[in-house]
């Protein structure tokens, strides 16, 4: 029989805005960002071309959406240059 602390549901670590690495964060970003883009463009015709006007829509919109964070964060990480 399993332990009470294998068994249990895993709860989400509870973080503050404190804890966050504004760097960290911004590679993150960036990565999901690129990653996004890549996988909607390629090297070429874009892949997911059947997927119909909202769901391009929805895609760009959260493209600018991280496009703005990590220009945020940019500016963020830039202040925190000694």
């Amino acid at each position: 029989m399993a332990t009470s602390n294998i068994a249990r549901p895993s709860t989400p670590l509870v973080s503050t805005e404190a804890d966050i690495d504004p760097v960290a964060l911004l590679e993150e970003r960036s990565t999901q960002l690129y990653s996004l883009l890549c996988y909607c463009h390629g090297n070429g015709h874009p892949q997911q071309e059947d997927a119909g006007p909202e769901h391009r829509n929805n895609v760009f919109w959260l493209s600018s959406v991280l496009a703005k964070e990590v220009m945020d964060l940019i500016q963020v990480c830039l202040k925190r240059k000694p």
